[in-house]
């Protein structure tokens, strides 16, 4: 460490040197020797004020331009958060009732999904079913336009029902299909019905449910198994396998576009994923296609 050091001797104030030799005193009737002549005067610092002037102004130029990207970039951010909510849940303008009435698959399109050209159209209707079955709170496996939608603000509600052979009530089914669209004000409300309804499939997957109608007086019992209940993409799937059917079970899909919930089943002795997910493509196609 370097020692400290007093003040430095200002080389312009010559009372801050030493006293001259007696030597070097002048003698009488001479003249004294004259101080050696003062250096000029530093020049003014203007080199250095320029140089703090520009400094100052490109750091004040770098924080306006770091302000502005981050402004712009957030705003860039938002503006596509906002879009890809938007294009998720089909958001938009809301489809009108009226558009419901052309979104169920034409007779062609479900007997292809199926590979049986004898299913036909049994029943149709334009509200929900108000019978309730023993588990209430699994209701939405098993039914298109059951008591589930009750109280979730639907406005208006298409369903069908496609037996083979074509009989309502035939003794031994091929397949079956059963489907529906229901129409909600906002698309934030017919996407709170999807939530609710994935929470309430989730709490039933594993369990063996009965679908007896509970209000009817010595209705029998139905009992289904649920398979494993997937969401994924938007898109809530589950598989119930009825007891004592001979592998009878049925494919159910729900998934929501725009302000409308498309719900489909379909239902045989084989797998019918596939055929499910073609019924059901084939409705969110055309809810798509709608531009109101």
């Amino acid at each position: 460490m370097n020692e400290p050091r007093g003040p430095m001797p200002n080389p312009h104030d010559p009372t801050q040197f030493a006293p001259m030799n007696p030597s070097m005193m002048p003698q009488p009737g001479q003249v004294p020797p004259a101080w050696p002549p003062m250096p000029p005067n530093p020049p003014p610092h203007t080199n250095r004020r320029l140089i703090w002037v520009l400094l100052r102004l490109v750091c004040v130029l770098t924080v306006a331009a770091v302000v502005l990207t981050v402004t712009l970039v957030g705003r860039n951010r938002h503006a596509d958060a906002h879009s890809t909510t938007e294009s998720d849940s089909g958001g938009g303008t809301p489809l009108p009732v009226s558009a419901l009435d052309g979104l169920l698959p034409a007779k062609d399109v479900i007997a292809s999904a199926v590979s049986d050209p004898g299913i036909g159209l049994v029943n149709e209707g334009q509200g929900i079913d108000t019978d309730i079955m023993v588990d209430a709170d699994c209701q939405g496996l098993t039914s298109v336009s059951g008591p589930s939608y009750a109280g979730s603000g639907w406005t208006a509600m298409r369903w069908q029902r496609w037996n083979s052979p074509t009989e309502p009530d035939a003794p031994r089914l091929e397949h079956q299909v059963l489907m529906s669209v229901a129409a909600y004000p906002k698309a934030d409300a017919a996407r709170a019905f999807y939530t609710k309804q994935n929470a309430a499939w989730q709490e039933c997957s594993g369990r063996i449910i009965n679908s007896r109608t509970a209000t009817v007086k010595d209705s029998p019992d139905a009992f289904w198994t649920v398979g494993e209940v997937t969401e994924s993409g938007g898109l809530l799937q589950a598989t119930t396998i009825f007891e004592g059917g001979s592998g009878w079970s049925c494919r159910g899909a729900l998934t929501v576009r725009n302000n409308v919930v498309a719900r489909v089943s379909v239902c045989a002795d084989t797998d019918s994923a596939a055929a499910a997910r073609t019924i059901l493509d084939s409705i969110t196609a055309k809810i798509d296609g709608v531009h109101p």
